[in-house]
C-alpha cells in the first residue's frame, strides 16, 4: 500500500494540527483483514502522519453496518462505513451508486462517484439531512457468477436459484433466474447443499469465502459495482474541526479512491488468475459472457435504473437530472483513464 502525503496541504497548514493532536473513532461492519481494511489502515495512517488519529473498531463492535448511518449522527462514533442498502430511506439518491450502470472499471466507478457525491447539491442536502458529512468511497468491484453447474449463457441461468441482491437481483429475475436473498456467509453451505445453484458475487469475495470449493463455474458477467457506501463522518463532528483538520481529513478522502482502487484492480487480476489455475486442489472454468448476452444484460439493467429513476421521482428526487450528471463524470473519467492511464501509473 502506498502512503500519501502530505495529501497536497502545505507544511504551515499541517502543523496546527500536529500541534494540537485530534483523536477520533472508526466504525467498520468488517473484520480488520483484506483490501478494503488495508486500505483503511494507509487512510488512517495518512492522517496520522497529519497529528489526526483515528481508532478502528472492526467488525461492527462499535456500531453494526445497519446501524452506522444513525450511529455517525448520533456521534456514536465519529467515522465509519456507510452502506447505502440498509439506508434506503434516509439515503434514496445515494443509491445510484448500486446501479448496474455500464461502467466496471473500479478507478472510473470509485472517482465518478466520488465526485458525485462531493459536488452535487442534491447528494449534499440528503447527507446533511440524514446527519452526515461525506468522506470517501468504496467498491465491491465488478460483479461475476460462480455456480455449481455448468452456465454458459443468461438461458442457461433460467430456472436455476441463484443468490442475489439490490436492482442486480432484480434484472436477474427479469431474465428468469429464480432469485434468494441470503447473506454471503450463508452462501457456502447453500452452494454445497443444492439449496442454491448460483450466487452473485467478486472474484476476492469467491476466494475469501471459499467459494470455490463448492462451485466450479464461473460464468464472467463483469457487471457494474456497488458503490454506494463508503466512509462519512457524523456532521456535527466534522463541523466541530478546525479548516486545516478538515481539509485533511476531505485530502485523505480523495486520496483513498487511489489507493483502493488500485489494490482492488491489482487484486482482480490475481485472484482470477488464482481461480483459472488450480486454486487449492480445485479446477474453476470460467466463461466469458457472449457479446449477444452483454446486451441483453445492459437492457435488463436499463429496466432496473429507469425503476429507480421512478421510486426517487416518487420522494421528490430528481433521479434523471442525478444520472445525467452521473454518466457525464464517467464519461470523463473513461476519457481520461485512456489518455492519461491509471493515475498510479502516470
Amino acid at each position: 500500500m502506498r502512503f500519501i502525503k502530505p495529501l497536497g496541504l502545505s507544511v504551515a497548514l499541517l502543523a496546527p494540527i500536529a500541534a494540537h493532536s485530534q483523536s477520533l473513532t472508526f466504525s467498520d461492519y468488517g473484520p480488520n483483514r483484506g483490501a478494503r481494511a488495508a486500505a483503511l489502515e494507509t487512510f488512517g495512517a495518512n492522517l496520522a502522519e497529519q497529528g489526526i488519529d483515528l481508532t478502528f473498531f472492526w467488525g461492527g463492535s462499535l456500531i453494526g453496518g445497519r446501524g452506522t448511518l444513525q450511529g455517525l449522527a448520533d456521534n456514536v462514533a465519529d467515522m465509519g462505513s456507510v452502506v447505502g442498502f440498509f439506508t434506503p430511506a434516509q439515503l434514496p439518491l445515494y443509491s445510484i451508486g448500486d446501479l448496474p450502470v455500464e461502467n466496471s472499471d473500479t478507478w472510473i466507478g470509485m472517482s465518478a462517484m466520488h465526485e458525485l457525491a462531493k459536488t452535487n447539491d442534491a447528494l449534499k442536502a440528503e447527507f446533511d439531512a440524514a446527519g452526515v458529512h461525506y468522506v470517501s468511497t468504496y467498491s465491491t468491484s465488478p460483479i461475476q457468477l460462480i455456480c455449481s453447474d455448468k452456465v454458459d449463457s443468461l438461458d442457461d441461468m433460467k430456472g436455476l436459484r441463484v443468490r442475489a441482491s439490490g436492482p442486480y437481483g432484480d434484472a436477474l429475475t427479469e431474465l428468469g433466474a429464480e432469485v434468494v436473498r441470503m447473506s454471503q456467509a450463508d452462501v457456502y453451505q447453500a452452494l454445497d447443499s443444492g439449496l442454491l445453484d448460483c450466487n452473485q458475487n467478486y472474484y476476492y469475495s469467491i476466494v475469501a469465502y471459499k467459494q470455490y470449493e463448492v462451485a466450479n463455474q464461473i460464468l464472467a458477467l463483469d457487471w457494474g459495482q456497488n458503490m454506494s457506501f463508503g466512509i462519512f463522518m457524523g456532521k456535527a463532528t466534522y463541523e466541530g474541526l478546525s479548516d486545516v483538520a478538515k481539509a485533511a481529513i476531505d485530502a485523505a478522502g480523495d486520496a483513498f479512491i487511489d489507493i483502493y482502487s488500485e489494490s482492488l484492480i491489482d487484486g482482480l487480476k490475481s485472484d482470477r488468475a488464482a481461480l483459472e489455475g488450480e486454486i487449492d486442489g480445485n479446477a474453476i472454468d470460467i466463461t466469458e459472457l457472449a457479446d449477444a448476452d452483454k446486451k441483453t444484460l445492459r437492457d435488463a439493467s436499463n429496466t432496473q435504473i429507469e425503476a429507480w429513476v421512478a421510486r426517487v421521482g416518487e420522494t421528490g428526487g430528481d433521479g434523471k437530472a442525478l444520472l445525467a450528471e452521473y454518466h457525464e463524470i464517467i464519461d470523463r473519467k473513461k476519457a481520461e483513464l485512456d489518455k492519461q492511464g491509471y493515475p498510479w501509473a502516470r
